[in-house]
């Protein structure tokens, strides 16, 4: 993982809007943008190997790990276990500046050598989930400090008897 200050920009409602820190994996780019939702809102996008940013859905990072439980049942959990503590540990963003972001992203809660054999399985690779759930969780939680939908699709994953149309439910909830 690199950790770069780059000029990435993308247009919403004419208006240009620069990222704040770039991080560079071995397929993935993720960049973080200031948001609007709140004084320290952040707005998490990636790309793969292409310039087309894309803005990640629960839907997305579920459907991986569902693919990766298939596959690594036990490790999986753990994974997912290791990143519920992560949700319940975070805090929201004091200020959105590159070196708070940076420290947020370096800061490593857990090991991911344990988990990479999970790379075979699903699109992203464990690093990738790692930093995408950490900017995740924190985005939730600099806008909503009573958040819970990150948490209770986590807690879904962890069910001992999975559902998988309530987690799909839960994971593309879109406000409605």
């Amino acid at each position: 993982m690199e950790i770069l200050r780059t000029d990435k920009s993308f247009k919403k409602d004419g208006v240009v809007i620069e990222n704040i820190i770039t991080i560079k994996m071995d397929d993935y780019i993720i960049y973080v943008f200031p948001g609007t939702l709140s004084e320290n809102d952040i707005l998490v996008k990636y790309s793969f190997m292409t310039n087309r940013l894309r803005t990640p859905k629960h839907i997305h990072w579920v459907t991986d790990l569902l693919m990766k439980m298939q596959a690594k049942k036990m490790l999986t959990r753990r994974f997912i276990h290791c990143l519920k503590l992560i949700w319940n540990d975070v805090r929201p963003l004091n200020d959105r500046s590159f070196n708070s972001i940076k420290n947020v992203v370096e800061g490593s809660d857990i090991d991911l050598k344990e988990f990479e054999s999970m790379n075979n399985y699903g699109e992203y690779s464990v690093e990738f989930l790692y930093v995408l759930m950490k900017l995740l969780a924190i985005q939730e939680k600099t806008n909503r400090n009573d958040a819970y939908m990150f948490g209770q699709v986590i807690d879904a994953l962890l069910e001992d008897k999975l559902d998988i149309f309530s987690i799909v439910s839960k994971a593309g909830y879109n406000g409605r």
